[in-house]
């Protein structure tokens, strides 16, 4: 791994400016180079489908050896990602392999940004094989950072086993179940067996570990994380 992260890419040239990488061959052989070379971070977003800078089979070999070099890897999908079995394998993966995936509503362009200071982004976000520009101009990589940064800050994780998260009593793992069905607080104090006080007091313990702001929302999110 070079001192300066992609000092030795070929392509570092386009440093300020933006420069074609047409195809998807041309565009594979330098995530391969960028992965042996990045020095601290690679921030992606991804489709569900085929509009991928790259395939997401041909992603893996590159997330393992970008990770083997202690490169943080945080990838964003959109949120409907969850409902795709192939997503949510991938991000399985690619957790186990030490990044951290996530999903959320609205997601920036696809694309890579490495180091926080180049950009590959598809020429067309529908269609891969019309190549991709890597972008190296500070004022553009800075907003695109940015945007990256935002979702995030907003996504929930994806592709986390179930025990990362908080340890749950059987009785709170039936009431977020409850939640997540739309019950009421005194529909599920009837079904659970206690008190309007109890539930209340259970469920915005729930709510806040969930950071949710909604009975329903705190359901949502436990679902999708995988505790329920």
């Amino acid at each position: 791994m070079t001192s300066d992260g992609l000092g030795h890419l070929p392509v570092e040239k386009t440093r300020g400016e933006t420069g074609p990488l047409l195809g998807a061959a041309a565009t594979l052989g330098f995530l391969e180079r960028a992965a042996a070379t990045l020095a601290f971070e690679c921030l992606a977003v991804l489709p569900i489908e085929g509009c991928a800078t790259v395939s997401p089979r041909a992603a893996q070999p590159l997330y393992r050896r970008a990770l083997a070099g202690g490169v943080q890897l945080r990838i964003l999908y959109p949120e409907r990602a969850r409902g795709s079995s192939g997503v949510r394998d991938s991000a399985r993966r690619a957790v186990a392999q030490g990044a951290s995936v996530r999903t959320v509503a609205m997601p920036p362009p696809n694309m890579f940004i490495f180091d926080r200071r180049l950009v590959l982004l598809p020429m067309d976000q529908g269609d891969r094989s019309k190549g991709s520009a890597l972008i190296g101009d500070d004022s553009v990589v800075s907003a695109l950072r940015h945007s990256f940064d935002q979702a995030w800050s907003a996504a929930e994780p994806l592709g986390e086993p179930a025990d990362r998260g908080p340890e749950l009593t059987d009785t709170e793992l039936r009431l977020l179940r409850l939640l997540a069905a739309g019950s009421t607080d005194e529909r599920a104090g009837k079904h659970l067996g206690m008190s309007l006080r109890s539930v209340r007091r259970m469920t915005a313990r729930l709510m806040e570990r969930l950071d949710a702001v909604s009975r329903f929302e705190a359901g949502c999110k436990a679902a999708r994380r995988g505790w329920l």
